[in-house]
């Protein structure tokens, strides 16, 4: 009879059945992201102006490693309503001036080359020299649109195979493993899949990590398919930005710790594990030599000043009730660059989703896991919580929620297994509450994209981010006209949108069809012989 890790094992779907979770998902998220690359300014989402510069400047050799390193590129990438520094912003949190502002390059500025600063000169080159060389080959919207597309396809591969991992994981358990999965990836981090920024790439190598070490170590899945994405997702995060070793070591630290030690010393003791951890160890390498190198480890000591900042006792209570909700928010409700709100009914519904995960688990599944999830999030919310008081010492706030996703996905993730894992709600159970948040949550996805079109083209007349339906203060809802339009038309971004929306509703509604099966089921012939025999 087999053992209890041997039925854990047998319990994996086909890796058909992942190929086919892996296709629509990233079909689904790249749709996504190419709405966001199509529907948005240049400069209309966090920093891009910034990473676009670096972009540029890594291809052209200007490979610098400090933060204050000035760069030359062509005028057409700093046009007039754009630049490094806030003031000289025209659109930047000024919700109420539409993109309109921002002025189209002159003929011939491609050409004429001048001197700017870019608040990301000292990141890690890697990611720039990977979905930046349209930006030096095209130094124009044209070209920015075609990197963000790039960055689409690193960030979809990623979310892809996490999906795969997570499908696989889902026969006999049911489909929470997947639902942990896609709460991960807030409309917040499909804003940045669609942006010249390593944010994006980061949150979603990030998830990739999660869900492939959760497979490993805790669902003992020994497909060389799972083990090949955690090394290549583990690879990319450690090098994308400062913070990105942190949050892996995070990771590999919270899920060994519920892991058994058979299984830990089994996968030491596996070639393979030891050959794809060899890579992960260089890659970590890599990032910590240019984090020494460059000026990027801990918070800069300058930034945007205020002087409404208080101190002392008021500093925390400011912090406590007021910046701690803000950056909340921001992990799901707040896009572009962190001032453009979605109804806040659908950021609710969210919230209750990946609450209802958290809270379920952390009642029923034991210490451990409590433990586990307490570490999660409280680990990212003293991150911060900490960062934001040190810079605020110098006169400015730093938080912002998206910082913390990368070590936040990983609840809804762990949540999502572990009570599918040991049956703590039912198979039909899961599959009914899939399809009903499915139907909720996954349009969100275009609902947050619509409104901030509506932002760019109409602008708000409220300044007001948490308003719960912006939208009632602009003079127009319609994404397809206003002072500003994408080129050409709106139609091509909001339709891609809906196409990514039905790709992956079609990926959960067949996920939610899982049925409690037996173990030899779901295997085939070749396992059945390894792991019985």
């Amino acid at each position: 009879m087999p053992s209890a890790s041997s039925r854990a094992v047998l319990r994996l779907k086909p890796r058909t059945t992942g190929a086919k979770a892996f296709l629509l998902a990233f079909v689904g998220f790249f749709l996504l992201g190419a709405a966001w690359s199509l529907a948005m300014p240049y400069d209309g989402s966090a920093d891009e102006f910034r990473h676009v510069v670096r972009a540029y400047g890594v291809l052209d050799g200007q490979v610098a490693a400090r933060v204050d390193a000035q760069i030359t590129v062509p005028e057409s990438l700093v046009p007039n309503g754009i630049a490094d520094q806030d003031p000289q912003a025209c659109m930047r949190w000024k919700l109420n001036v539409t993109a309109a502002c921002v002025s189209a390059p002159a003929p011939g500025d491609e050409h004429r080359m001048v001197v700017t600063t870019s608040g990301a000169a000292n990141y890690n080159p890697i990611y720039y020299a990977v979905a930046g060389w349209p930006v030096k080959l095209f130094p124009d919207y044209g070209g920015v649109i075609a990197a963000r597309l790039l960055t689409c396809l690193l960030t979809s591969a990623l979310l892809g195979g996490a999906a795969a991992a997570a499908v696989r994981l889902a026969r006999g358990r049911g489909p929470l493993v997947l639902g942990g999965v896609l709460l991960a990836v807030t409309p917040v981090a499909v804003n940045l899949t669609g942006a010249v920024n390593p944010a994006g790439p980061e949150i979603a190598a990030a998830v990739a990590v999660w869900t492939s070490l959760i497979a490993i170590f805790l669902a003992r899945d020994d497909s060389k398919w799972t083990l090949a994405l955690f090394g290549v997702s583990a690879g990319t995060l450690a090098v994308l930005r400062e913070l990105g070793i942190g949050w892996l070591l995070g990771a590999l630290v919270v899920v060994a710790f519920g892991a058994s030690k058979d299984r830990l010393r089994e996968l030491a003791r596996r070639r393979s594990v030891l050959l794809w951890s060899a890579v992960v160890v260089v890659a970590v390498v890599v990032g910590a030599a240019w984090i020494l190198l460059s000026t990027q480890a801990g918070i800069p000591k300058s930034g945007q000043t205020t002087n409404a900042i208080p101190q002392g006792m008021k500093l925390w209570i400011k912090e406590l009730t007021h910046r701690v909700p803000m950056y909340t928010n921001g992990l799901v409700g707040l896009t572009s660059f962190g001032d453009v709100a979605i109804p806040l009914p659908l950021v609710l519904a969210w919230f209750a989703a990946v609450g209802a995960l958290l809270v379920t688990a952390a009642r029923r599944a034991g210490m451990r896991v409590l433990l586990q999830l307490a570490a999660i999030v409280g680990g990212a919310y003293l991150f911060l919580i900490g960062a934001d008081l040190q810079a605020a010492a110098t006169g400015w706030w730093f938080s912002q929620g998206r910082y913390a996703l990368p070590m936040l996905v990983g609840a809804p993730i762990l949540a999502g297994f572990v009570l599918a894992d040991r049956g703590l709600v039912s198979v039909g159970r899961q599959a009914t509450l899939m399809r009903w948040a499915a139907w909720i949550l996954i349009p969100t996805q275009v609902v947050a994209l619509w409104i901030t079109m509506v932002r760019f083209q109409h602008g708000f007349h409220s300044l007001h981010p948490n308003l719960v339906f912006l939208f009632d203060q602009t003079s127009s809802v319609n994404p397809f006209s206003g002072a500003w339009t994408p080129p050409g038309s709106g139609v091509p971004a909001v339709l891609l949108g809906v196409a990514g929306v039905v790709a992956l509703l079609t990926l959960v509604l067949r996920a939610a069809r899982s049925r409690p099966i037996s173990d030899i089921e779901t295997v085939t012939i070749r396992e059945r012989y390894i792991r019985i025999s």
